[in-house]
């Protein structure tokens, strides 16, 4: 993880893009939490915790940024089906974020750039790709927020694991391990090897396989919903089973009972 987060003069200062300093500083937070891939992971309480503030203003937040666009929530599942913390992307380009006329002053007294050229700039100066090694602290992170200390073993075998995969991968193998509540590396790492078995080594090739996966699940359902009996063996059962309790009730007033079998056996003797 690099040891500082580059922002804008513009989104820093300006006042209008947000509606609360809570709401800034939950956007600046989820971009230091994301990776190379633009998803970040962090969680209610660890963005309540940083803030600071309470986590119903960090939902509220969350929300706002959602629909201003600032952020996309990327909605996750586990290997059964059910849904586990969402995590959010954040946009490469933020709306608004020309807010002046061409020809205007900016406040360093310079003048922008109309759109083709401040798109061009930005292209010149895109930072080259994250090294291996802010994936892997990215990742530690996570293992440590999630599942439990990493030791130098493990921390090897983490390495090696993205070498050979992604940080998708290993991400997803977290979060699967955190829903399943099996807090176990062994676990993690059968669910990477799965993973790299079937190919599936970017963060949209996983979600493509969870969406087939969920789709072929709710078939199978509907499924076994269609075996289910008609309702006209439904009723008929039932009156038999009626049938059956009017009968025993006959016999039952039939029989005599011990009184009158008493007076019966009198009157033979």
């Amino acid at each position: 993880m690099q040891p500082y987060l580059r922002v804008e003069h513009q989104l820093l200062r300006d006042g209008a893009a947000f509606t609360s300093v809570h709401e800034k500083m939950v956007y600046l937070l989820l971009q230091s939490y994301a990776g190379r891939d633009g998803l970040a992971f962090p969680s209610h309480q660890t963005l309540a915790d940083a803030v600071p503030c309470g986590k119903t203003t960090v939902k509220n937040c969350l929300q706002t940024l959602t629909e201003k666009g600032w952020i996309e929530k990327a909605e996750r599942f586990d290997r059964h089906g059910g849904q586990t913390s969402n995590g959010y992307r954040i946009r490469t380009v933020s709306p608004d974020t020309s807010r002046q006329d061409p020809g205007q002053e900016t406040a360093t007294g310079e003048t922008p750039v109309d759109t083709k050229e401040k798109g061009v700039k930005k292209q010149s100066l895109k930072k080259e790709p994250p090294s291996l090694r802010h994936d892997l602290t990215e990742i530690i992170h996570h293992f440590e927020t999630e599942i439990g200390r990493v030791t130098p073993s493990i921390r090897r075998q983490l390495e090696t694991l993205l070498k050979e995969t992604s940080p998708a991968v290993l991400h997803h193998a977290i979060e699967q391990a955190t829903a399943a509540n099996i807090r176990n590396f062994n676990y993690i790492k059968v669910i990477i090897n799965s993973l790299k078995q079937r190919n599936l080594l970017t963060q949209e090739q996983i979600e493509m396989h969870e969406t087939r996966r969920r789709t072929s699940v709710a078939r199978s359902s509907r499924r076994k919903g269609h075996g289910k009996l008609p309702d006209w063996v439904e009723r008929e059962r039932r009156q038999q089973q009626q049938a059956e309790a009017e009968q025993k009730q006959r016999f039952e007033q039939t029989v005599p009972d011990q009184g009158e079998l008493a007076v019966l056996l009198a009157e033979l003797i």
